[in-house]
């Protein structure tokens, strides 16, 4: 088994997979990620793909869903007894990230070399989004915002708005009001949202934008109700990345297997077809609808959807 040679990913390679040309604050971001990683071997990519499907036929699966509640809870609240700690740049960081020594990349199998590797590509990701559509906004809701650090990042493109993050954990707004004061940002607030039961009395901002990552995913098919918030409401744009089946290729094994587990997870199924559905009645205008070949090890879950309400 030989190992391959090192390769680092460059502002070019983001602009290839993201179609369309990125500013020079991203550019500079990128390059200070310094994003490296190596091919595998073939026997390594079967070792990969072997333990997917080994995985996917176990039926070991904790299942996205309302029940989950309570580890959401807890989950957040170690992350916030590490910010009290006074551990403010790892308190910020999910422990999800980096569970795996296996990335995904242009439906293929990496290995990171670099560190936070995984973190850093979906950084990418939200700092090409945020630069490009959510710079001018003076309201923005991120919607199941866990520990808040998607916020903080959002923080650096558009440092004079309202930042609102939402999340049905109560240790989630506990850890955005305590690093909203620890770091003085008087504009950075904090809402219980529970997207089983959108609470239709918290009103959004006129004009508002309102973001999800990869939290809409642990709604399954559930998402109605929240589309029927968002419609009432009416903000002027709606970003999400998250797993989308609907832009994969079942043709691709690696992609097929992506979407298997979308499913044994319970995780966002039909939402980009819902959408689809509203823009055939005039209800919404779907702004962009694409996959950007960037994953972890078991999916590809950061695909990219822009909408808006019709008013």
């Amino acid at each position: 088994m030989t190992e391959s040679r090192e390769h680092i990913l460059t502002p070019g390679d983001f602009e290839s997979l993201f179609g369309e040309s990125l500013s020079s604050c991203v550019k500079n971001r990128i390059k200070k990620y310094n994003l490296r990683y190596r091919n595998l071997t073939p026997e390594e990519r079967d070792s990969c793909f072997s333990k997917i499907i080994s995985v996917l036929q176990s039926g070991d699966f904790m299942y996205s869903g309302e029940h989950r509640y309570e580890q959401w809870e807890k989950g957040w609240r170690q992350n916030l007894d590490e910010l009290l700690k006074g551990n403010a740049s790892d308190a910020m960081i999910p422990r999800y990230f980096g569970k795996h020594e296996i990335n995904r990349l242009k439906q293929k199998f990496i290995r990171p070399v670099s560190p936070n590797f995984e973190y850093n590509m979906l950084g990418v990701i939200l700092d090409w989004l945020f630069d490009k559509y959510l710079k001018d906004y003076e309201n923005i809701y991120e919607f199941g915002c866990g520990t808040g650090h998607n916020l903080v990042r959002l923080r650096s493109f558009n440092p004079k708005a309202n930042l609102w993050g939402l999340d049905w954990a109560k240790s989630s707004q506990d850890m955005i009001n305590k690093y909203a004061l620890v770091n003085s940002d008087k504009k950075l607030f904090a809402k219980k949202f529970d997207y089983f039961n959108p609470d239709f009395s918290l009103k959004l901002k006129q004009g508002s934008a309102i973001y999800t990552v990869a939290s809409l995913e642990q709604i399954g098919s559930k998402y109605h109700s929240f589309i029927d918030y968002l419609l009432k409401n009416k903000p002027s744009i709606c970003i999400h990345a998250e797993p989308v089946e609907e832009l994969l290729d079942q043709g691709n094994l690696l992609d097929y297997l992506s979407i298997r587990y979308f499913k044994k997870r319970n995780y966002l199924s039909g939402y980009l077809t819902y959408l689809k559905d509203l823009e055939s009645k005039g209800k919404v205008k779907i702004i962009k609808a694409q996959r950007n070949y960037v994953g972890s090890f078991f999916i590809e879950g950061y695909s990219v959807i822009i909408w808006t309400p019709i008013a």
